[in-house]
């Protein structure tokens, strides 16, 4: 890129970053020779410099300062000579140091608000940005293999695990670059940016502004975080907030959550809006895409035609809209429909998203330890009969179980709690009237050996929690590695004939 208009304005600024995983380290080593000076912080005891650095070489940064533990617990002097803070996505906006920076005045900026200012401006003509509860990664993942099958040159990033800022060439030589995901891809000025953008990251963007962007849908989650379900629903409408004419803003015609608010914002004409894209399963009036026949049928810029989408292996409706969801974007970076078609037949569903792990004792496994809040494990258990063995539960995040409820006595036949939230969640179901059985266990190892014990022959054993994992285990994929390992353990234990 060059060190020109788009990176001088870093030369004025002391930075403090807080939080040091992935998104802190990654801002340090790509603006380190931008910015006057840097501080570090974390407030994380037991953290791991050199394993977060992946060395020993960020000591060579002459000007940076880390602060580790509780070393900065006087944010006050900190502050006296930051000029702008980089908040990492695991923060809260209510920590003391982030509340203190906002009385002092000092802009508080996500890494990817910091990123997207470093962008030339035709390289931010080549971003598709998702948000939505759920279904994200998916998205983002089948965009991008889209457009790579097609010969461009493409890279996914954001909340999906590759910052954003790690996809920018300063034109430095950074003391740090140890970065091994860039290998199938070149940063250049066609390089396609598909960027997964989390709530937590909205918090902080002001100029944020990606061409297409696509909201896959609102549902509860992160309550404890954004204290209100309005409150996350306009963070997730920020995606849509600073594009104008000429930029493309798609949605799921479908979400009453997204609609309502975009016909507000609609109503209002107090700017010249993006053109929105619509989708949905229904051939309703009005919508760009829809479902019907096993494919999907557009209209886009004065273009029509269908997709078919009878062979892909993401079954149930909730991936139908996000088929729909990668189609569009795809369509307008100029894919066709062939390519399309073909990337969807052969794209396997990811890790931990209604995973199937074959059958045990004849009793179906899947591991949807993805699903992290109610709507999720809603749509997991949508193309199943009343077969289902559940394990579900894990971090109380203030939740509204309800609509969960409502159809388990449609699907359950045994439910199994576990978690800090399994209280909550029984407390919930106890009002309803339920029609199955329900045990709490204390651990996960305890839940899938009771599984198997009430699930006969041909049912299914499911874990789908509905809730965060963080209460357990490090992560929703650490949890359902797990479920994985202790799956495939009774499957040797029958194998065996070991009781």
């Amino acid at each position: 890129m060059g060190k020109g208009k788009r990176t001088d304005f870093m030369k004025k600024y002391n930075l403090l970053v807080v939080g040091l995983g992935k998104t802190g380290v990654s801002v340090i080593k790509k603006v380190s020779d931008l910015c006057s000076s840097i501080i570090a912080v974390d407030d994380n005891p037991y953290l791991d410099l050199e394993l977060a650095f992946g060395g020993s070489q960020y000591k060579e940064i002459n000007n940076l300062k880390i602060m580790p533990g509780r070393d900065f617990i006087d944010g006050q002097k900190i502050l006296k000579k930051i000029d702008l803070v980089i908040i990492s996505p695991g923060v809260p906006s209510n920590a003391p140091l982030i509340k203190n920076a906002r009385e002092n005045g000092i802009p508080v900026w996500s890494e990817l608000e910091l990123a997207w200012r470093l962008l030339q401006e035709e390289e931010q003509k080549r971003t598709i940005a998702v948000t939505g509860t759920n279904g994200k990664t998916t998205v983002v993942t089948l965009i991008g293999e889209i457009i790579k099958n097609s010969g461009k040159n493409c890279v996914v990033c954001g909340n999906v695990g590759l910052p954003l800022i790690n996809t920018i060439d300063t034109n430095e030589v950074n003391i740090i670059n140890n970065d091994k995901t860039s290998s199938n891809y070149s940063i250049d000025r066609e390089l396609i940016r598909v960027i997964e953008v989390s709530s937590f990251q909205l918090e902080w963007v002001y100029e944020f502004k990606p061409h297409i962007s696509v909201i896959l849908n609102i549902t509860s989650d992160h309550i404890d975080r954004h204290r209100s379900f309005d409150d996350y629903a306009r963070l997730k409408l920020k995606l849509f907030e600073n594009q104008s004419a000429g930029d493309r803003a798609i949605f799921n015609a479908d979400d009453p959550n997204i609609e309502s608010r975009v016909n507000r914002c609609i109503s209002t004409g107090y700017k010249k809006l993006p053109e929105f894209i619509k989708y949905s399963l229904k051939t309703k009036e009005g919508v760009n895409l829809f479902y019907e026949d096993e494919a999907v049928f557009y209209r886009i810029d004065n273009k029509k035609g269908k997709v078919n989408i009878k062979n892909s292996p993401l079954k149930g409706n909730h991936n139908i809209s996000n088929i729909m969801a990668s189609i569009a974007p795809s369509l307008l970076m100029g894919v066709d429909e062939r390519n399309i078609e073909e990337t969807i037949k052969n794209f396997k569903p990811l890790d931990h998203r209604l995973e199937y792990l074959g059958c045990v004792k004849k009793i179906r496994c899947f591991n949807d330890s993805k699903s992290t809040n109610p709507d999720a494990t809603l749509a997991a258990l949508e193309d199943f009969d009343k077969e289902v063995t559940l394990i579900m539960g894990g971090k109380n995040k203030n939740m509204d179980f309800s609509e969960l409820i409502s159809i388990l006595n449609k699907k359950i036949k045994n439910l199994i709690l576990i978690g800090e939230a399994a209280p909550v969640i029984y407390e919930s179901i106890s009002e309803s009237g339920f029609d199955y059985k329900i045990f709490r266990c204390r651990t996960l190892e305890e839940a899938v050996y009771r599984g198997f014990e009430v699930a006969k022959p041909g049912e299914v054993l499911m874990l789908s929690p509905a809730c965060a994992s963080m209460d357990m285990f490090k992560d929703y994929k650490e949890r359902g590695d797990r479920f994985k390992s202790l799956v495939c353990m009774e499957k040797e234990r029958v194998s065996t004939g070991k009781n």
